[in-house]
Order: structure tokens, then C-alpha cells, then sequence
């Protein structure tokens, strides 16, 4: 009898391929501390976690958006972190509030503006001028800083935050867009620049047809940001393509006259929508557009009507529709004060939510977190740890 034992061979967790390391570490909740602890196991599982593809599996079910306080104190900004549950049965909604942001130290401080956000990642502006930029990801808490030349007087200094993807090829771009002013009386000249992450200069292209005042909610889809000219006569939609570098212009939907700009843009189910006063001079009534087919005129339909708003937003200057969710819902910002769901269904507010006690407006963003990490799309550029206090991801 051989009385020899067998000897056994021990595999590690790290010995095993790629993709079935990469089907167990997505099964791990994004807020997860684990999650970041796995990146200091190996550089394996460093890049595994960094890398773009592996971020596409960590999508969050409910949407998400960043909130900028605007409070009558000016020094207490804050940055609010919350996501959108839906209820049992689709029947109510919550804004479900995290931890806030305080920006300091590094990042802006009283003086700063959310611009917008793109895969996870967000830029946020500051100075006087406008000439600081700040791309970050709030889910490592990493950020990268990109001063912006001001060789010449200008003004309308905006920006918008877009990614390209050629060939598998991540490239993250900065947007610049400006009017120069070479005389006090007469108007602006619009123009542009780019900055590609990684490359750490700006490149003049092509000049706009309008310069970006303010981006809405979520504008960015197929690749475009998109936004509402400066004009008094409204005619068209501004758009560029991050991926050709090229300013464009869409249609308005068909019934829409001109005369009124409070237009509002937004994305739903990967599509642009538009939302415009009913009446021209009243927000008491207003439909949301959507178009089917990007670029094609005929291919906008009315999707909704809102309607019977008083008297429970009161007196309505504005409104801005943010979310569609699932259930047919509209999450709504009115009078950048509040927050309300509007069931399209019933016709009227089923519910009043606020993410901050503090008193004064509100501007929000769309965003969504991710794990693309600024040490691996932004290769070249110096990349910090933010600072406490942290936004805690719900």
C-alpha cells in the first residue's frame, strides 16, 4: 500500500484568468469599501478595476445627479450627492440625499461652477474669469487641474465636458467656447477651443455658431453636447461632436415659433428632447419634444404635455425637467428652488422632494459614477487625491 501522499496544488484567487476575475469584482456594489481595497491587491487588479471596459459593468441602476447649493450666504456652497430610488411598484419616488461635498483646499472654494459631467467624470470651473478647470471622479477622488489662456479680452468663457472613442480609444475632451471683444460697443466674435486629457494644451478649431451660456441637466447623447444659443430669436439647436471636433446645428421641434427661449434640453431613453412653453409668454403649460431619429426634423413627436401645475408649485417662473424614470415619471426643477415629480399619467405633482435645508436656488447636474480612473485616461496629466471631506456615493 502507498502510504505517499498526493501533493495538491493551491490555486490563489489571483491565478485565475482575466475574465473571471473581471466577473467577480463587478459583482461588488460600486459604494463598496472592498471595491477599493481590491485595487491595492496587485497592479493585475489595479488596471483590471481602472480600466474603461471594466467600468461599463459597473453601471448604476438609479440615476444619479449632482446638486450645487446656491444659498443666500455665498461662502457655504456646497456640492450634495443624491440618487433617484423608485418606489414599490413605481408608485412614489425618493431623492435619496449622501454626504455633501465642501469644496476647499485644491478644489474651488466660494467661487466655483458645476459644468457638466461625462462617464463618471466631472468638470468643475472656477475664478473670476472662469480660467481654472477641474476634472475629477468623485468615486476614487481624483482630480486633475487645466488652466485656460486668456491672452485677449473676451467673455460668455464656458465650457462642456464630452468624451471620443475611436477604435476602442478613450479620449476625454475639455470644450472651450468664447467671444472675443476687440471693441466695447460692437458684439462679440464666438470661437473655440479643445483640450484633450493628456495632452496638456488647447487647440483653436472651429468657430461656433453660438457660445455656451449654460449647459442644462444632461445634454450629452451620441457623442454630442448640445446647448441653447444665445440669441434673442431662437432658431436652432448648438451642438459638437467630441469624436469630429465639428459644431453643428439641429431643428427645433415643429410648432416651436422662436419667440420664447425658455427652452430647456434633456436626454430621454438616449434620445434629445426638448421641453417649450405651450404658450408663448406663459410656463403654466408646457410639452416635451423628443426626437426619434437624431438629426432628422421629422422625427420630432410630442412625447408629453405637463400641465395642472398650480397651485402646487405656486407662482412658476421656470422649470427645468431633469429625470424620465421608468415608471413615467418626470423628475422636475422648478424655479431652481424645488424638486417634484410629475406623474404624466394622473396630470398633476404626485410629490415635493428638497435635498437641502439651506435656503436659496439650486443648479443640478446628471451624473453618473464610474470607475474610470484619471491615472488611466488621463496619462500625462499630474493627478491629486482630493481632499476631505468626501462625497459618499449612496
Amino acid at each position: 500500500m502507498d502510504h505517499r501522499r498526493k501533493k495538491v496544488t493551491k490555486t490563489e484567487i489571483t491565478d485565475l484568468p482575466d475574465c473571471l476575475l473581471e466577473e467577480i469584482l463587478s459583482k461588488l456594489p460600486m459604494r463598496s469599501p472592498a471595491l477599493g481595497q481590491c485595487r491595492l491587491v496587485c497592479k493585475t487588479w489595479l488596471h483590471l478595476i481602472s480600466e474603461t471596459y471594466f467600468s461599463k459593468i459597473q453601471f448604476e441602476s438609479h440615476p444619479r445627479m449632482l446638486v450645487k447649493t446656491i444659498p443666500e450666504t455665498y461662502r457655504s456652497r456646497e456640492i450634495i450627492s443624491a440618487r433617484i430610488a423608485e418606489g414599490v411598484n413605481g408608485r412614489t419616488f425618493q431623492v435619496q440625499r449622501s454626504k455633501k461635498l465642501v469644496p476647499e483646499k485644491e478644489l474651488p472654494t466660494a467661487n466655483f461652477e458645476l459644468v457638466n459631467s461625462c462617464h463618471g467624470l466631472l468638470c468643475i470651473s472656477e475664478g473670476k474669469y472662469r480660467n481654472v478647470i477641474h476634472v475629477c471622479n468623485p468615486v476614487f477622488r481624483e482630480h486633475i487641474t487645466i488652466n485656460v489662456n486668456r491672452p485677449l479680452p473676451f467673455y460668455l468663457n464656458s465650457f462642456g465636458l464630452g468624451l471620443s472613442i475611436n477604435n476602442d480609444k478613450y479620449e476625454y475632451k475639455v470644450l472651450r467656447t468664447f467671444c472675443l471683444r476687440t471693441n466695447r460697443s460692437a458684439p462679440g466674435y464666438p470661437r473655440a477651443e479643445i483640450y484633450t486629457i493628456g495632452t496638456k494644451r488647447w487647440r483653436r478649431i472651429g468657430n461656433p455658431h453660438s457660445c455656451i451660456e449654460k449647459l442644462d441637466f444632461n445634454t450629452y447623447v451620441h457623442g454630442y453636447i448640445h446647448w441653447i444659443p444665445d440669441q434673442k430669436l431662437l432658431q436652432f439647436i448648438c451642438s459638437f461632436n467630441f469624436g469630429k471636433e465639428q459644431f453643428g446645428q439641429l431643428p427645433l421641434p415643429p410648432t416651436y415659433n422662436g419667440n420664447d427661449v425658455r427652452v430647456k434640453l434633456g436626454v430621454l431613453k438616449d434620445c434629445l428632447c426638448v421641453s417649450v412653453p405651450e404658450k408663448v409668454g406663459s410656463v403654466d403649460k408646457f410639452g416635451i419634444w423628443v426626437m426619434k431619429k437624431y438629426g432628422i426634423k421629422r422625427s420630432w413627436i410630442q412625447q408629453y404635455v405637463i400641465e395642472n401645475l398650480y397651485p402646487d408649485v405656486g407662482r412658476l417662473k421656470f422649470y427645468e425637467p431633469l429625470i424620465f424614470l421608468s415608471t413615467g415619471e418626470i423628475l422636475i426643477s422648478f424655479n431652481g428652488e424645488f424638486l417634484a415629480c410629475y406623474n404624466t399619467k394622473m396630470k398633476k405633482l404626485v410629490k415635493k422632494s428638497t435635498i437641502t435645508q439651506t435656503k436659496g436656488g439650486i443648479h443640478a447636474i446628471a451624473y453618473n459614477p464610474s470607475l474610470v480612473s484619471l491615472n488611466v485616461v488621463a496619462r500625462g496629466e499630474k493627478v491629486r487625491a482630493l481632499p476631505e471631506p468626501k462625497v459618499t456615493l449612496c
